[in-house]
């Protein structure tokens, strides 16, 4: 209990200090402590000095004091190292489950760094290690990845470094307000698009029925933006015009539509079918809705509709 609530205690303070998309570190939040190696470090300078105190050797003394004098110099350097480099977040891409998602950085120090870790504190591995940064903008990526779909806060981002020597470890921290998705990996199957007749009525309300597409009162000259679906082939194969379909009923038009409830299989199964569907139904040039428990998206085709639809998929 006591645990848990230092845990949360700091990870408040932690967020009011360093939640910005891009930070300058500076003194109030850089931390700095000896490594391991640098506690191992000062006991052998502890020994070396009782050592010399025992045996009146002032040589022996003399190398417990440079020790120490190494150790406090090596936690100023730290410091200096880290001290005015830039870290800005500049997006998190979204991708499907089991690839990574990646994280864009634009990194400014203000001076020549060195030895530097930027990873993610939760999700990534070290993507790279012990780098040298000159004086100048850099781009860097790391690379996120997560097997389970869904909506993710871009979390907490650790800046580290152990230079000098690995005698100490001085790290800061960036938490951006950015988000990503991870969609359902996509699982081949047959595209299944289905036709429904869609109205709009007074209260707002959609009512859907399925319908044929040769029910329509008359054809209409096609214009820029009118879905390609609507479009008589059979006319022009004769007349070679293009001529939609134009159905009973003055705000009716038919919406073909991916079904959660007609994809067989578990949830994560249905959505995963769903992700492949609504890939193949772009590149096929359809214009589609998708109907799921808890939202539905109306037709419409295009990257953003695509974009849409895989995250809805994931937060279903």
């Amino acid at each position: 209990m006591i645990s848990g609530s230092y845990k949360e205690w700091l990870n408040n303070i932690l967020a009011k200090k360093h939640s910005n998309n891009s930070m300058t570190f500076s003194h109030d939040n850089i931390y700095v402590v000896p490594s391991k190696s640098g506690f191992l470090f000062l006991f052998f300078a502890l020994l070396n000095f009782v050592i010399g105190i025992n045996y009146q050797n002032n040589l022996i003394l003399g190398v417990s004091y440079l020790m120490l004098m190494l150790q406090i110099s090596a936690l100023f350097y730290g410091y200096m190292n880290l001290h005015g480099l830039k870290l800005e977040l500049l997006d998190i891409t979204s991708n499907f489950a089991g690839h990574h998602n990646q994280a864009k950085f634009r990194v400014t120090p203000s001076s020549d760094a060195y030895s530097l870790n930027i990873y993610h504190s939760d999700f990534s591995h070290l993507d790279f290690q012990n780098k040298h940064f000159d004086a100048k903008t850099h781009n860097e990526v790391i690379k996120i990845l997560l097997e389970k779909r869904g909506k993710y806060p871009s979390g907490k981002f650790k800046v580290q470094s152990g230079y000098p020597f690995g005698l100490v470890n001085v790290w800061s921290y960036l938490i951006p307000d950015k988000s990503f998705y991870v969609y359902p990996a996509p699982m081949k199957c047959e595209l299944d698009i289905h036709s429904s007749l869609e109205a709009d009525t007074d209260t707002g309300m959609k009512s859907n029925r399925a319908d044929s597409f040769e029910d329509f009162s008359s054809l209409s000259k096609y214009q820029k933006g009118m879905s390609k679906n609507r479009i008589s082939w059979r006319h022009f194969a004769k007349s070679q015009t293009l001529l939609v379909k134009d159905y009973e009923g003055e705000e009716q038009s038919i919406s073909h539509v991916l079904d959660f409830h007609k994809v067989e299989g578990a949830k994560e199964t249905k959505l995963s079918k769903l992700c492949y569907q609504v890939i193949e139904a772009d590149k096929q040039g359809h214009d589609f809705a998708l109907r799921l428990p808890n939202v539905y998206l109306k037709m419409d085709s295009g990257e953003r509709h695509v974009k849409a639809c895989l995250e809805a998929l994931s937060e279903c």
